[in-house]
């Protein structure tokens, strides 16, 4: 039921048309029906934690709350309803069924985390935003340089995007006396992209190893090929999920492609400890990661286009000869995303980027007025010709 729901609202339209232009190809033009409905908000966070909640009662991992409106809570916490992070039954349920006593230490965390995410949202990706339309709309007549940049503001835009809306969602809930769990842990700097994937949209990964990968999995551990097969499989899946169409499809295969040398090297010693090896050597390690970020930023270009066709085209112009030089327009984010990267690994090892507890009051007070006034700037003023407000 769960996944019928969700399919009639999110994907039924996607599969009735392709349904139609693979009859075509036959010469049948069948009069299928599409619907013209609003989804639902948040319809799939809806569905992926009450199926998780069905599936850990189903296994004996978890007892079934009786009181309705524990389980109302836990479907539907608003903070986390609309962009995650999902959560487990076993670690949402039991803080809804006791009493809570205001924390001002947890609650002073979780304004900071929501100050950050506002930051991450309205100074650093609605800002890129704007010229990464620019650029994705405009890829025909633009040059490579101009083309690779689009390619890095859109992976950092949508890194700051679902992780400032994570962010927000979980400073809400320490508020309120809830944790959730966290959601990214500085992706941008892995050294594999299986290290990537466990620090990026952390909860959704979890719940497809979990109740896609690992049953797949258990049927036939033993074999490389399968490993292989399940890994394309669970990021095929992780990327369909974002959305009803091909690119999201492809964006997960390529990520899965990815994962094979490290899928190989769990049976080959020999490449194992090279692997090993890059990890623990700084500078090959800074290579590795430097390597990475832009690999993610090609594959995100599948993510940000409309249809394969235009990401292909668009890759196609960015690998091509036409090196030019980047408009100055772009070159001025540089020094604010430096600035942004550079604070991200100092506070890589927290469980979110601006946990400024121990600073001195001066400095806290100073950096608490600096991102407002940031958030004031640039939230309201996006560019030099409009003013665009946040609400």
């Amino acid at each position: 039921m769960n996944l019928g729901l969700l399919f009639i609202f999110k994907y039924y339209n996607f599969f009735i048309q392709n349904s139609v232009e693979l009859l075509g190809y036959f010469h049948l033009k069948p009069d299928l029906l599409l619907l013209n409905i609003i989804q639902p908000i948040g319809l799939s966070f809806f569905t992926f934690q009450t199926m998780g909640y069905n599936i850990d009662i189903y296994h004996g991992k978890l007892k079934p709350t009786k009181n309705v409106i524990v389980f109302l809570n836990f479907t539907s916490f608003f903070p986390q309803m609309f962009a995650g992070p999902i959560e487990r039954g076993n670690d949402l349920i039991p803080q809804f069924e006791r009493k809570r006593i205001f924390n001002y230490e947890l609650a002073a965390e979780g304004m900071r985390q929501i100050l950050y995410g506002l930051f991450k949202k309205m100074v650093i990706a609605d800002k890129l935003a704007v010229n990464v339309n620019y650029i994705f709309l405009n890829y025909r007549s633009l040059s490579s340089a101009e083309l690779l940049l689009g390619g890095i503001f859109f992976y950092i835009q949508i890194y700051c995007d679902f992780s400032g809306y994570s962010d927000i969602a979980i400073g809400t809930g320490k508020l309120l006396g809830i944790k959730l769990s966290p959601n990214f842990r500085t992706p941008f700097f892995s050294k594999t992209p299986r290290e990537a994937w466990s620090r990026w949209n952390m909860t959704l990964t979890a719940w497809f190893r979990d109740y896609v990968y690992m049953p797949m999995l258990y049927k036939n551990r033993s074999s490389t090929l399968w490993r292989i097969f399940c890994t394309l499989v669970l990021l095929m899946l992780i990327g369909f999920w974002h959305g009803p169409n091909w690119t999201f499809i492809v964006f997960g295969l390529l990520n899965g492609l990815y994962f094979i040398p490290h899928i190989i090297s769990k049976r080959n010693t020999g490449l194992r400890r090279k692997l090993l090896h890059i990890r623990q050597q700084p500078a090959l390690s800074g290579v590795s990661i430097f390597l990475l970020f832009l690999l993610g930023s090609v594959t995100t270009v599948f993510f940000r286009s409309p249809d394969v066709t235009s990401a292909i085209n668009y890759i196609r112009r960015l690998f091509g000869l036409n090196i030019g030089e980047p408009p100055l327009f772009l070159l001025k984010l540089t020094p604010l995303l430096i600035i942004f990267l550079a604070w991200e690994w100092f506070q890589q090892q927290n469980d979110f980027q601006f946990n400024v507890a121990s600073f001195s009051k001066p400095v806290r007070i100073g950096l608490y007025y600096l991102v407002a006034f940031l958030i004031l700037l640039f939230g309201i003023f996006v560019d030099q010709t409009f003013i665009y407000f946040h609400f």
